[in-house]
């Protein structure tokens, strides 16, 4: 049961759970673009090709090509490790908070994200037509990006419900107080090592 003083300030278990549910969030995000991004760039290369505006068989078009495949494949490269290693720690935080860890809703969220992602590879060469198959493919790794998103969100909420705990959702800034430049309020090994400085230095 919740506390009525209010949620407890976070500790080390609590800023690491909402470190790696930023993470997950954050690096699923830019996933999902780079899939949009991908599927953009292919659609319109087609078009072009087809249309005549391009020709395949040219230096410039195979270059353009190659450069582009390799920036957004080494960009979604990143975003899958970071996703990876991020979801890790992030189930590994949420075991350490409650014993249940992520709950019936963060495992399926989990398992639906493979099964999407495993299904983008498979499904998509079923489909006669090009462009169904490149929108199929990103339907698929942006819906399943999209459930963990969901899945990390709700537990928690559920987390922070269900124990009072504060878990920020965004990091903590650091705030300087007029206390910061009250010497009186410093630890006096501090200024009793500023004072033995001052003191050699009038000498």
């Amino acid at each position: 049961m919740v506390s009525d003083r209010g949620p407890r300030p976070p500790g080390a278990a609590e800023e690491t759970f909402a470190v790696a549910s930023r993470r997950v969030i954050r690096f699923g995000a830019v996933y999902a673009f780079v899939v949009v991004a991908v599927a953009a760039l292919g659609l319109a290369g087609y078009a072009a090709i087809r249309s005549g505006a391009a020709d395949p068989t040219s230096v410039g078009t195979q270059a353009s090509v190659l450069l582009g495949t390799t920036i957004t494949g080494l960009i979604g490269l990143v975003c899958i490790l970071g996703l990876v290693v991020s979801t890790i720690v992030w189930i590994v935080g949420v075991h350490r908070l409650r014993p249940d860890g992520p709950g019936v809703v963060g495992y399926l969220a989990m398992a639906l994200c493979l099964l999407m992602v495993g299904l983008a590879y498979v499904l998509p060469a079923r489909v006669s037509s090009l462009n169904g198959a490149v929108l199929l493919e990103a339907a698929l790794r942006i819906g399943g990006i999209a459930v963990l998103i969901a899945g990390v969100v709700v537990v928690r909420s559920a987390l922070r419900r269900e124990t009072g705990l504060e878990i920020p959702a965004r990091p903590r800034t650091m705030q300087v107080s007029s206390d910061d430049w009250n010497a009186s309020k410093w630890d006096p090994e501090v200024l009793d090592d500023i004072e033995r400085r001052r003191g050699g230095q009038d000498r």
